[in-house]
């Protein structure tokens, strides 16, 4: 062999253990560098020469080793299921975190606190059953009443603020989801640089987008290639979103209008503002649609306030009372043909009703728990005040001249006043700016007080109710009829000529009532204590009379109902804490399986260490026996 082929052969192993350790010092510096993958040398033969040939083949000679390759330690099929699992992961804590929250606002965990406001409001109105005509029972009551709905609500606020929350936290994880696709493609363009050559690998650079491209999927569902030239692609949700032209950067919008709603939806602005989630539709892990965080806050958030009116009621089935004539003679075939119009239309509709709830309503925390709330604070309201001030369809004749008083807000109306007034004059707040005398010009049915079975105000005060709307003047209109009737007609509207709810946020107690607690209709015409009207509220207080929603149609009474209403929270609390924990489980499964490919030990990089300052050191002596050999060929062999 030639020495100064033996030289090169030397050299060629002296710099690739250099390699080596350079490698392997990299290695180990980055040991705790987050999303740093691990760096292997390939190594391969050297050229080989020809010093010769025989009837059996060339004679070659090998001149040393290469490192071929830095390879870049990947799992490939591990890094696309950890992207998968750790969305779903995020998905479902985000619900999580949730309903903790929830369950929070409504009182320390197990109810504990609102339910002490429910007690000490039965407590208030069984005193108030007892003596009705006790100024101490009725002040007792007002007091409780109004520290009632303060508690509730501060729940209905402290749950609209958690909303506005989540709202904030859907555009941070917006901004955030962009940011990273500016730094993947970023990224994306530095790669393809340094690599075009074919003589670098960006390896560095590579690990920080595969940490980026983690970091994504943690917030979206994506789907990701990588090219030839090293370019990868992301498409978001089934939409291109960075491509070789640039990122098709996610926004915010208010699409919500109809329900007058600031939340924002993320959207897709060069697609017209589509929305980038269909929360339309079920979100499962069988369907492989509930992956990111930021689906789950929108899940969580909802798109506006629920309120009891949200939750679908399962219609009345005809009666036959109702078919039956003052002689008891029922009307068979009519009866029949309202049954069947009952399940083929009116119940196939509320089935539907109950699948949109499903979908919307009952598939955020928020929106239910709001939504239940509220109906349970509704029903509560209405069955005191429909006590206290009980309505009844009333028909009032054609021909019959009424008189509705000024400074009367006309949004409120009826419609059917409001059709038989014709032209008005309101003043700047909406109300009638004279007295209005009008003659009907047909029957009209309208809901009204029903003055033959309620109670009266100490000083004969009709219609005063316990509980009034914010937003709505009164509870009645008076009209006064020529020959002297008052009708208390029944105000739907609030003065927004919108539907005026008794509704979490919209409810206090009346300030009649709290001017003079003896206006409350707890007398009967002759003066004397009603305990009729006071021991009914009681009664009604235990009759189980209201169902949580389609899911839960056992009708409980309002202690049951609260506590159903909080174990259902608390069940979907327990069902994502579940999924959260078992998703983490295979999250940690996953991840630990690719460092055990991808990760830096320590030891083993010390160990490879060693290895190579043996093999430098080597390479050393091998070359200084070399070098030594050539000096005694060329200075004492040659010299004669």
């Amino acid at each position: 062999m030639p020495l100064f082929s033996s030289m090169y052969t030397g050299v060629s192993g002296l710099k690739t253990s250099q390699i080596g350790i350079n490698t392997t010092a990299h290695n180990l510096a980055n040991v705790y560098t987050e999303g740093y993958v691990r760096q292997q040398i390939s190594y391969a033969d050297a050229n080989y020469t020809t010093v010769g040939r025989s009837q059996l083949g060339n004679w070659k000679v090998g001149l040393g080793v290469v490192a071929s390759e830095t390879r870049h330690i990947r799992a490939i099929l591990l890094d696309k299921a950890y992207r998968e699992q750790v969305g779903r992961e995020n998905y479902y804590s985000s619900q999580h975190e949730a309903t903790e929250e929830v369950e929070n606002i409504l009182g320390e965990l197990n109810s504990v606190a609102f339910q002490d406001s429910l007690n000490d409001l039965w407590e208030a109105l069984s005193e108030m059953a007892k003596t009705p005509d006790s100024s101490v029972s009725r002040e007792g009551l007002v007091m409780s009443t109004d520290e009632f709905l303060t508690r509730v609500n501060a729940i209905g606020n402290q749950l609209r603020e958690y909303q506005s929350n989540l709202n904030k936290e859907v555009t941070d994880t917006v901004a955030q989801i962009n940011a990273l696709a500016d730094k993947i493609y970023s990224l994306n363009v530095t790669i393809q640089g340094i690599e075009a050559a074919g003589t670098e690998s960006a390896n560095d650079y590579r690990d920080q987008r595969d940490l980026a491209i983690d970091q994504l999927a943690e917030l979206i569902n994506i789907s990701y290639i990588e090219d030839e030239k090293g370019f990868v692609t992301i498409r978001a949700e089934g939409q291109d979103f960075i491509t070789y032209g640039g990122v098709f950067y996610m926004g915010v919008d208010t699409l919500n209008t109809a329900d007058d709603s600031n939340y924002y939806t993320p959207v897709w602005p060069h697609l017209d503002n589509a929305p980038v989630f269909n929360l339309a539709t079920e979100i499962s892990s069988s369907k492989g649609n509930d992956i990111g965080k930021l689906k789950g806050l929108l899940q969580a958030r909802g798109d506006y306030v629920a309120d009891y009116t949200d939750i679908p009621k399962v219609p009345e089935m005809p009666k036959e009372e109702d078919y039956t004539d003052a002689a008891g003679n029922l009307d068979t075939a009519a009866y029949e043909a309202a049954i069947r119009e009952y399940w083929d239309v009116t119940y196939q509709d509320y089935l539907k009703e109950a699948q949109e709830y499903n979908l919307t309503v009952g598939a955020s925390v928020i929106l239910k728990s709001q939504a239940m709330f509220d109906q349970l604070i509704n029903s509560i309201v209405t069955m005191i005040n429909d006590t206290l001030c009980p309505n009844k369809d009333t028909t009032i004749s054609g021909g019959t001249t009424l008189t509705i008083e000024a400074g009367t807000n006309y949004a409120m109306l009826a419609d059917e006043i409001k059709n038989q007034l014709g032209g008005v004059n309101l003043d700047d707040n909406g109300c009638l700016v004279n007295d209005e005398t009008f003659t009907l010009t047909g029957d009209i049915t309208v809901s009204a007080l029903d003055t033959e079975t309620c109670g009266n105000g100490y000083d004969g005060e009709l219609g005063v109710e316990l509980i009034s709307r914010d937003d709505t003047q009164s509870r009645y209109t008076e009209l006064t009829a020529a020959d002297g009737t008052v009708y208390y007609v029944y105000n739907p509207y609030n003065t927004y000529g919108t539907e005026g709810k008794y509704s979490v946020g919209n409810i206090k107690v009346n300030q009649t009532v709290l001017d003079k607690t003896s206006s409350l209709p707890l007398w009967d015409s002759e003066g004397g204590a009603n305990y009729q009207v006071a021991e009914s509220i009681i009664k009604k207080w235990d009759e189980a009379s209201v169902n949580l929603d389609p899911n839960n149609l056992t009708e409980k009474d309002f202690n049951d109902y609260y506590t159903a209403m909080v174990d259902v929270i608390a069940n979907d609390g327990y069902v994502f804490n579940s999924i959260t924990t078992n998703q983490q489980t295979v999250v940690n499964d996953i991840q630990s399986s690719r460092e055990s490919v991808t990760g830096v030990s320590s030891e083993e990089e010390l160990t490879n260490l060693i290895k190579f300052q043996n093999a430098y050191n080597a390479n050393s002596r091998f070359i200084n026996v070399i070098a030594e050999m050539i000096d005694t060929l060329i200075n004492r062999v040659g010299v004669h």
